[in-house]
């Protein structure tokens, strides 16, 4: 198998073969590496792919892990515009809505009887809402939900409260922690260069705020997931930057508990015109294989986003590196908003259906990895 192994690589590009060994045995890719694995094409990709489902088994087995979780997004009044968003409302929009305390407890009761263990709470970056409505939200969740794991707001709704507040973010971490916060979502990252945020989320904090953000939040003990939204006008290099990133960030902080790509939905968003279609099947799976071989043991878990891949690709995604279905949302606004079509459910049976046909094996989780059922 192994002579096997070199004689097909041996066949292929110097720099990519030479990444492919190297991921395998777990070493650390440079940024050239990295991009030649998201370049691959042909006789490439089928290697890629190959290689990073081996380390996939190789580092965290078979299981396919899934939380039953549900999405609220509280508000979709936004002052961000940002170019790949269709969800965002002006607040004299009359489409725009901000939940009161009595749409969000009615929310979580329908969470509890499908038996979620977690909410992921996430809103627009709305000028009306401050603090103490968010801090009012986490605590109406744990009133109707005492031991449900409370996974909210961005580094971006968190700066924009400590904006808000005048004060210190850690002042303003520490607080939502005592109102109920248990992680952190770690999006608003999309591509961490900001040459490409200064066109695609100009109004965003910067690559390096969020950085700071994220390691502050790892530094109080806030555990936080990863995230890359790729496939507007970022290129390969891009991508390779922000996952080396990611890698460097988790050296320093060991926070983060997943990686999750997320694929530009390309439909009603304002950037879509500007941009080739959004990026293919084939881009998708090259982000979660690269990803396997670049983040290595530093974060094990990949998930597919099944609401932006659809259920299909997000199982072929599976086979490509990934060991993580995400969860069933029960309710999705942002990525549907924006053209997205494949729902904003999954019963967890399905999910499990889908997980058993690969032959591999199913397994419910927290948000933080533990297997409880």
């Amino acid at each position: 198998m192994e002579n096997s192994r070199r004689i097909h690589l041996s066949q292929v590009n110097q720099v990519f073969s030479r990444a492919i060994e190297r991921g395998l045995e777990e070493e650390d890719l440079t940024q050239g590496e990295v991009e030649a694995l998201l370049s691959a094409r042909g006789r490439e990709l089928s290697m890629l792919l190959m290689a990073a489902d081996a380390l996939r088994q190789k580092l965290v087995g078979d299981l396919v892990t899934y939380v039953i979780n549900r999405n609220i997004n509280f508000t979709n009044v936004c002052e961000c515009n940002c170019g790949f968003c269709g969800f965002a409302r002006g607040p004299d929009n009359p489409d725009a809505f901000t939940l009161t305390m009595e749409e969000v407890r009615a929310k979580v009761r329908e969470a509890r009887d499908f038996g979620a263990t977690e909410i992921c709470l996430q809103g627009g970056i709305s000028p009306l809402i401050g603090l103490p409505y968010i801090c009012d939200i986490l605590g109406t969740i744990r009133e109707e939900m005492p031991d449900v794991h409370i996974h909210a707001l961005s580094p971006m709704e968190i700066e924009h409260a400590a904006r808000l507040e005048g004060r210190p973010v850690r002042e303003v971490l520490e607080e939502l922690v005592d109102a109920g916060l248990d992680s952190i979502p770690g999006t608003a990252a999309e591509i961490l260069v900001d040459r490409i945020r200064n066109v695609i989320c100009p109004r965003k904090l910067s690559s390096s705020r969020w950085e700071e953000i994220i390691s502050l939040a790892h530094g109080l003990g806030i555990p936080t997931t990863s995230t890359m939204m790729y496939g507007t006008i970022d290129t390969v290099a891009d991508r390779a930057y922000h996952l080396l990133k990611l890698r460097e960030i988790q050296d320093r902080t060991s926070g983060f508990t997943e990686f999750v790509p997320l694929p530009f939905v390309h439909g009603i968003a304002p950037i879509s015109r500007a941009t080739a279609g959004g990026p293919t099947g084939a881009d998708d799976l090259r982000v979660i294989a690269a990803a396997r071989l670049t983040l290595g043991t530093r974060i094990p878990n990949i998930q597919v986003s099944w609401v932006k891949m659809g259920e299909k690709l997000a199982q072929i995604g599976l086979t490509c590196g990934a060991n993580d279905f995400g969860g069933t949302l029960m309710e999705e606004n942002i990525s549907s908003s924006a053209g997205a079509n494949y729902g904003s459910v999954i019963e967890p049976q399905a999910i499990r259906r889908i997980i058993r046909d690969l032959g591999r094996t199913p397994a419910q989780r927290n948000t933080l990895y533990d297997i409880i059922g």
